[in-house]
């Protein structure tokens, strides 16, 4: 009985330590994700990343022949930026939080120290080129697919009885 106890009491002082290490690792984990965010955050043209999301949408109205204005093409842009430029800042802010739950501190430091290098920071420089060439890609395999794909996700999600 008295190894039950011990035993109990050892638990119940172990846990609190526990739970301040695990709380000091993942302040350790935001510190360094933090470093990273604020980095790129410093490279990052969040305009150029905005039209990157609008740009597909005039791409595809011209290809279905609605092509518009040059005046058209400037409010569209400017309204994309009034609306989404505080709210996506904010989101990319939040990443050292996501990123220090997600990963381990090893994995943070490496991701830190490599976009802190000259190699690293010129890489993910041209990540959002990478990633504007590949979207029309993307939007073409999915106009592909969806034809093919819809009518077996109508059958996953409409009942047997309702067909």
């Amino acid at each position: 009985m008295r190894f039950l106890i011990a035993a109990a009491t050892a638990l119940c002082l172990a846990l609190p330590a526990y739970a301040e290490t695990e709380a000091e690792a993942r302040e350790a984990r935001v510190a360094v994700a933090k470093d990273y965010v604020e980095a790129t955050m410093k490279d990052m043209d969040i305009q150029d990343f905005i039209r990157q999301l609008w740009t597909p949408m005039i791409q595809q109205m011209a290809n279905n022949r609605q092509p518009m204005s040059p005046e058209q093409i400037s409010q569209i842009e400017t309204l994309f930026s009034q609306e989404l430029t505080e709210p996506l800042t904010n989101v990319m802010l939040q990443q050292d939080e996501i990123m220090a739950d997600l990963m381990t501190l090893e994995e943070l430091t490496a991701l830190r120290d490599f976009y802190m290098s000259e190699h690293g920071r010129a890489v993910m420089r041209k990540m959002p080129q990478l990633a504007q060439v590949q979207q029309p890609m993307i939007s073409a395999v999915l106009q592909k697919a969806m034809p093919v794909m819809m009518p077996k996700i109508e059958a996953i999600t409409v009942p047997a009885d309702a067909k």
